[in-house]
C-alpha cells in the first residue's frame, strides 16, 4: 500500500462510516409549537418544532366558502429538510424574488420595508404603490391569469396567491409542475380589521423577518384602539348604508364583517342586521331602497365621485335622506391616473386610518385630521 494510500485511509473510513448514518428525519406531527398564535387573524398560525429552524406556516380556509381546508407551507432554513410525507410547497427563508397576485399583499411588504423583494405584480397598472409605480419597467405584469413563461423567466422564490375557489386548482398544478413554490394568503377573508392587517407577520415569516413583523404588527392595535376609544362613551349613533346595486344586485355585508365592525368601532350603526352570517349576501332592490330613505349616512357607493353621478346611477338614489343632507362618502379619494384605488391596496395594513377617517364622517367633532381614504360626495 502506498504512502498516499494511507494518508487517506482515514478519510475514506469516516466517509464510509457518514454515509451508513441516517440522516435525521422529521414528521409533521412534531410541529407542535405554536411560534406565532394571531390574536385577531384567524386564517394562519406559525409552527415550530424542536431543534429545527425551519418553520411550517399552516393557512386556514383561503377562499371563500372553503370548510375545513388547511394547508401548510414548509419555510426551510439552513437546508433542512421538509417533515418526512410532506407533499406541501418548500419555500427557502429570506425570499427575495416575490409575485404577489394582490396589492394588498405589496401594501405589507412595503410597510415592512420589503418592496424591492417584488419582482411580479397582477394589475400593475392599477397598483398604488409608489415604488412599484417607480419601477413598472422591471417589475412584471403577471396579469389577472398567470403568464407562466414571463412567470418561469423571473425565477420567483414564491408566488403570492389569492385564494378564489377550488378552481385554482389548475394554477397550482402548474405550479407544481414548473417547482415554483406557492402560498395562499387569506387576508380578504378575515371578519377583523386587525386581522387583515395581521396576514404581514405571515409574509415576514417568508422573507424570514418574523420578528420585525410582528414588531411592526403590534403597532396598528395600539392606534386603532386609542382611536376606538374616543367613541366608547358614544350613545347617539348614527345609522349607516353601505353600496350600491351592481348587476341589479345589491350586496350587503354581514353583521360580523369587518366593515360593520369598523362602523360599530367608529360610534355608528350598521342599518342592515338580518345578515349575520360570516358572509356578505345580496338583498331586494326595494329592501335596499327602504333602507337608504332612513339611513343617517350612506358609504362606499361604487365608483361615483360626486352626488350628480350617483343620482345617474339611479334616480331613485336622489331620495335616499343621506343623499339630501349631503352625508354620502366613498372610499375613493386616493385614484391613481389609471383608476387604481389606493383603498383596496394599502388600507388593508392602516385599519387605524380607516377609522379614524370614518370617526371624522360620523363624529367630526371627535377627529380634526383630513380624510386620507374618504371623499365627500358634493
Amino acid at each position: 500500500m502506498t504512502k498516499y494510500s494511507i494518508s487517506y485511509f482515514p478519510m475514506l473510513c469516516l466517509f464510509f462510516l457518514a454515509s451508513c448514518i441516517p440522516s435525521k428525519k422529521t414528521f409533521l406531527e412534531a410541529f407542535q409549537h405554536e411560534l406565532y398564535t394571531p390574536q385577531y387573524a384567524s386564517g394562519f398560525k406559525i409552527l415550530g418544532a424542536n431543534n429545527i429552524q425551519s418553520t411550517l406556516i399552516q393557512v386556514s380556509n383561503p377562499w371563500q366558502g372553503a370548510k375545513d381546508v388547511e394547508m401548510y407551507y414548509f419555510i426551510s432554513r439552513h437546508g433542512e429538510r421538509p417533515p418526512t410525507g410532506f407533499t406541501g410547497p418548500v419555500i427557502s427563508a429570506g425570499a427575495k424574488r416575490i409575485v404577489c397576485m394582490a396589492s394588498s399583499y405589496i401594501a405589507m411588504f412595503d410597510i415592512l420595508g420589503q418592496t424591492d423583494r417584488i419582482i411580479g405584480a397582477s394589475g400593475i397598472d392599477y397598483i398604488s404603490n409608489p415604488y412599484i409605480r417607480a419601477h413598472k419597467d422591471s417589475i412584471k405584469d403577471m396579469g389577472a391569469e398567470i403568464n407562466y413563461e414571463l412567470l418561469l423567466g423571473l425565477k420567483p422564490d414564491v408566488v403570492l396567491l389569492y385564494g378564489i375557489g377550488d378552481e385554482q386548482t389548475a394554477v397550482t398544478d402548474k405550479l407544481k409542475e414548473l417547482f415554483i413554490p406557492y402560498m395562499y394568503v387569506g387576508e380578504y377573508l378575515e371578519e377583523s380589521p386587525l386581522g387583515k392587517a395581521e396576514w404581514l407577520v405571515a409574509l415576514s415569516e417568508i422573507t424570514d423577518s418574523r420578528e420585525k413583523g410582528i414588531e411592526v404588527f403590534q403597532e396598528i392595535p395600539k392606534r386603532y384602539y386609542a382611536l376606538k376609544s374616543l367613541t366608547d362613551s358614544i350613545t347617539q349613533r348614527p345609522t349607516v348604508m353601505f353600496n350600491t346595486p351592481w348587476n341589479d344586485s345589491w350586496v350587503m355585508p354581514s353583521t360580523q364583517s369587518y366593515m360593520a365592525q369598523l362602523v360599530t368601532d367608529a360610534g355608528a350603526d350598521y342599518i342592515y342586521k338580518e345578515n349575520n352570517s360570516n358572509i356578505s349576501s345580496p338583498i331586494g332592490l326595494e329592501t335596499a331602497y327602504g333602507l337608504i330613505q332612513k339611513a343617517d349616512f350612506w358609504i362606499n357607493v361604487g365608483s361615483v365621485s360626486t352626488l350628480d353621478e350617483l343620482k345617474i346611477v339611479n334616480p331613485k338614489f336622489a331620495d335616499a335622506k343621506a343623499v339630501q343632507e349631503k352625508a354620502v362618502y366613498n372610499n375613493n379619494l386616493r385614484l391613481t391616473p389609471t383608476g387604481g384605488n389606493d383603498y383596496w391596496e394599502s388600507a388593508v395594513v392602516h385599519p387605524d386610518i380607516v377609522l379614524r377617517d370614518l370617526i371624522h364622517i360620523f363624529h367630526p367633532e371627535l377627529v380634526f385630521d383630513s380624510l386620507y381614504y374618504y371623499r365627500h360626495l358634493e
